[in-house]
């Protein structure tokens, strides 16, 4: 608004003026507060999407390390296979080598 418009002015335009200015100003003050907070609330996801990422990072590690030791066991297992061609070890003995006895179970020789 030019200076000549506001000298001639009344005193009720100026005040409506100076309170839709200070309305305003009011406004964007807390618009901008908005703002920040929303900045520092992405600068947080951020900052943690970095720790997220060098976490991931450590975990495909450990899974790595895990893997490895899966296999390690794996082969360890099949080289301590017996021969598929051989029958399975029994734990029973045969029924010639067991004597009865009076008190309980039989008993193996």
């Amino acid at each position: 608004m030019d200076s000549k418009r506001l000298r001639k002015s009344s005193r009720q335009e100026l005040l409506e003026m100076l309170l839709e200015a200070t309305e305003e100003n009011e406004w964007l003050r807390h618009e901008n507060e908005e703002l920040k907070q929303e900045i520092e609330s992405r600068r947080l996801v951020c900052q943690n999407t970095g720790s997220l990422a060098e976490a991931a990072l450590k975990l495909s590690g450990i899974f790595e390390a895990a893997d490895e030791a899966l296999k390690i066991c794996q082969a360890n297992l099949v080289s301590n296979e017996p021969p598929t061609d051989q029958s399975p070890i029994q734990d029973t003995a045969p029924v010639s080598e067991t004597k009865d006895t009076p008190d309980g179970p039989p008993d193996k020789q």
